[in-house]
């Protein structure tokens, strides 16, 4: 790099890259016109790679990788008062 204007605009365009909207809008743009039959097949697809990695684990591994995350404190706080004000 050869000025600060030339890392100014790599930097945007890495942060454009990386902006989870845009990702998102690129990633729908794929599917846009697509048939539900289209979907269903590559959702089927995406299925099998993930049966495929998950396959491929260690036991240990895979209860650590299927282990959903812990809720937060907030979180659990809100539930907590929903079920206190449901009964």
């Amino acid at each position: 790099m050869r000025t600060l204007a030339e890392a100014n605009a790599m930097l945007e365009a890495q942060r454009a890259a990386n902006d989870q909207r845009s990702q998102i809008e690129r990633e729908a743009a794929l599917w846009r016109d697509a048939t539900p039959a289209e979907c269903w097949a590559e959702g089927i697809a995406l299925c099998r790679v993930l049966e495929l990695a998950l396959s491929r684990l260690t036991p240990d591994q895979l209860e650590r990788a299927l282990r959903p995350d812990p809720l937060s404190e907030d979180t659990l706080a809100l539930l907590r008062r929903r079920a206190a004000a449901s009964s």
